[in-house]
């Protein structure tokens, strides 16, 4: 048993299957105000990072309290001012989850503002809503959650946070309620979705997968992220929410709201994709700085070390619990360039989420190629794909051949995605913890072999008979070449029939049992054997195809047997039985084998003689 294989079990052991939390009440390790005890004109102060990791603070005033009939119930209006605001150019992108206090107290996190406006005005979603995000049981891994916090440690929180709300509130002078100001069209202060190490193409498409339009640089400072057993996170904390982490980076930077005493917290004051009950991790984030712009200023920021996972991401906001690591999906990336007959390796991980898991790992391996490659155009491409989890003893692999006269990666990515789909959805059994390796070498020459032809020795046949079938094929540019199969006929074929010759995955052989509906997929192996069974790009095939007829050859079914057993074979069945019984060759090359040709012939039952008659193109 390798190495892999021994941790997979390993971590089996350790962790229990995934099961929901029942729903429980937060309760914040600082005071909380209410929103009905709110006041325009009330003073107090927000806390959140803008440099490095120290946590600062800046005046805010109440403007109004705006209620609502959908999620979030009550819209707090705020006025930021001070110099800090000053510097970043008003609320930004990224102060998502700051948490705002007036009187000492807690009453929520920014979480909304206006672009291309002043932006010293924002909306703080309240605790209350935010807080009613753990109303929803979450669906985590049962391990111990991280320790809580002690009182010494929550007491001087509470003491430094009511000092700086009294030195917030000096020198300032209240305002009238005449002054009150409705917010329109109020847009989230999308938290900075940045994305590194894969192609700006990808990265868009990234980008709009995840519901962005756009994305900043940002990523590690290292290759991984390590962890941070037993983190102690204040109010006001830079947080990153990770989907990918390693060669590759995707995630959000936002800011920490509150912990409770058991080590849960909410954060960002408004959804991060909206996924509900989630498994993402989070982490201790960087500020390298907060970028003025006229649409709205925003962070840039990198993750440092994970500290727990995100388990809710929901309208009012996000949560999780400090301490609590959930499984990920593993992948690698072995790459050749056989032009310059490099190879390199990435890794990476991504969030097991089996609803946008395989889009977003097939695409950073895409974006991965981009680069390494060096280029986005024409070539072949030889991948291999291995996936190794629980429920997978040996693990499974498939390898196919690609060509695209446009967009290679693309092209052999493709059908990776389409796999993985089938991995990540599949209503038997959950396989995480999970590895995926993509071993792939690419070429921009087209190693492409087409068939011009196919000889038979007459046109007329016995049912029973062995024919040899001669095909005529040329690789890309160089001589024809001959190759000889034989193809067996049925003894209940006879009429017209056909020999087709054709490239893998041209009209081929399909799931017919399964879309007529004879049958379905029944296990989790047998999900994974007729994956297997799918037709690769570099075969060449050789069929024989003919109608079958009812036993007294006066129609095509029996009064016995209205369906035939062959109709209702699974894919892996049809093609094992046919070559079997000699109707089906597949022959295996090192090119992507491109045309189709067919071959009618007569076939007479019983032992009449073969004709020699010359052969005939049909």
């Amino acid at each position: 048993m390798n190495l892999f294989r021994l941790l997979i079990c390993a971590l089996v052991l350790l962790l229990a299957p995934a099961e929901k939390s029942e729903a429980s009440q937060f309760t914040p390790s600082v005071p909380v105000l209410g929103v009905e005890n709110l006041r325009p004109g009330m003073k107090g102060y927000a806390l959140t990072v803008v440099s490095g990791r120290e946590i600062v603070r800046f005046p805010v005033e109440i403007v109004s309290v705006i209620p609502g009939k959908g999620s979030p119930k009550h819209l707090i209006m705020i006025k930021a001012s001070g110099s800090i605001i000053a510097a970043t150019g008003g609320i930004a992108a990224g102060m998502s989850g700051s948490p705002v206090f007036i009187n000492g107290k807690l009453i929520g996190a920014i979480g909304y503002g206006w672009n291309f406006s002043e932006h010293t005005l924002g909306l703080v979603t309240s605790f209350s809503d935010m807080a009613s995000i753990w109303s929803w049981p979450e669906k985590i891994v049962s391990i111990p959650p991280a320790p809580a916090l002690d009182d010494a440690d929550k007491k001087k929180d509470q003491e430094d946070e009511s000092q700086a709300d009294e030195e917030a509130d000096n020198g300032k002078e209240d305002k009238d309620e005449d002054n009150l100001v409705v917010p329109v069209a109020a847009e989230q202060l999308s938290s900075p979705l940045f994305i590194n190490g894969i192609s700006t193409r990808k990265a868009l498409e990234t980008a709009a997968l995840l519901g962005r339009d756009n994305f900043i640089p940002g990523g590690g400072f290292t290759d991984a992220v390590p962890v941070e057993m037993n983190a102690t996170m204040l109010p006001g904390d830079a947080i990153t929410v990770l989907l990918a982490w390693g060669d590759v980076t995707i995630g959000a930077t936002g800011t920490l709201t509150a912990v409770a005493p058991d080590g849960r917290f909410i954060a960002f004051a408004h959804p991060f994709l909206g996924r509900g009950a989630v498994n993402y991790p989070v982490a201790r984030a960087y500020i390298h700085k907060v970028v003025p712009s006229l649409e709205s200023p925003f962070k840039v920021g990198s993750p440092l070390q994970i500290v727990g996972t995100v388990t809710q991401d929901r309208p009012q906001g996000i949560g999780g619990r400090i301490g609590y690591f959930t499984p990920s999906i593993s992948a690698t990336l072995d790459f050749t360039d056989a032009e310059r007959n490099i190879k390199e390796r990435k890794r990476f991980h991504v969030v097991p989420d089996p609803f946008i898991g395989a889009k977003l790992t097939a695409g950073v391996f895409t974006g991965l190629i981009d680069d390494l490659w060096g280029r986005k155009g024409q070539g072949t491409a030889t991948l291999t794909l291995n996936v190794q989890g629980r429920g997978l003893i040996s693990g499974w692999t498939r390898t196919n051949m690609f060509f695209s006269d446009s967009d290679l990666a693309a092209a052999a990515l493709k059908e990776t995605s389409e796999l993985l789909d089938v991995v990540f959805l599949n209503p038997f059994a959950e396989v995480y913890p999970l590895g995926i390796t993509v071993t792939t070498e690419f070429s921009p020459m087209p190693k492409l072999m087409y068939i011009e032809g196919v000889n038979l020795k007459g046109e007329s046949f016995s049912s029973g008979e062995t024919v040899e079938v001669e095909v005529l094929i040329r690789p890309y540019r160089k001589k024809q070449v001959k190759k000889s199969f034989t193809i067996t006929i049925p003894k209940d074929a006879s009429g017209i029939c056909e020999i087709l010759v054709r490239g893998g995955g041209i009209e081929p052989l399909n799931q017919s049992a399964i879309v007529q509906g004879w049958k379905t997929i029944e296990n989790f192996r047998q999900l994974f054997t007729e994956m297997s069974a799918l037709e690769t790009n570099n075969e060449l095939i050789i069929e024989f195809n003919y109608e079958k007829r009812s036993k007294d050859g006066k129609g095509r079914f029996d009064e016995d047997e209205p369906v035939s057993k062959e109709e209702q074979e699974l894919l892996s069945e049809l093609k094992q039985r046919r070559l079997k019984d000699g109707t089906l060759q597949i022959f295996k090359s090192e090119f992507v084998v491109e045309g189709l040709l067919r071959k009618l012939i007569t076939v007479t039952p019983g032992n009449s003689s073969q004709s020699d008659e010359p052969e005939t193109e049909s």
